[in-house]
């Protein structure tokens, strides 16, 4: 009996994009319910306006403005986690999961109660730059 092929990259790129177009939207939808430990030390950048008003088709833009809100933010999570998907959406897949682990690493240290959302999407995408450095031979 003979095994299937196993799947490269190319056959499973679809579902990867719907997978990170379905987060991109849920991400936008919450962005008003802030977690109450994400509180902005600015006034003027919100942690979580990386994402707001987005545009597709400028990511270039959207990334200046999120590397701002990263910026104005250091100690959040938040920022970091948003930057990652845009970075995934560029293709820079080393860059967004080095904020992955910057923001898991931020979030572990926190002595407050941790978002278990924020906490869970921080793991699943974790899972996903272990798989990816799995399947390049590096993991």
């Amino acid at each position: 009996m003979r095994r299937p092929a196993r799947a490269d990259w190319r056959s499973t790129w679809p579902q990867s994009v719907l997978l990170i177009g379905a987060l991109l939207l849920t991400i936008q939808a919450c962005k008003n319910a802030e977690s109450p430990q994400a509180a902005s030390p600015d006034p003027q950048v919100k942690a979580s306006s990386c994402l707001e008003n987005i545009n597709l088709e400028r990511l270039d833009q959207a990334l200046e403005h999120c590397n701002e809100v990263v910026a104005s933010h250091p100690d959040n999570p938040v920022p970091l986690t948003d930057r990652s998907l845009i970075q995934t959406l560029m293709g820079r897949d080393d860059e967004a999961c080095a904020d992955v682990i910057q923001a898991i690493s931020m979030l572990n240290g926190r002595n407050q109660s941790r978002d278990p959302l924020l906490k869970h999407e921080l793991e699943v995408r974790q899972q996903s730059c272990k798989q990816r450095a799995t399947m390049a031979g590096n993991g």
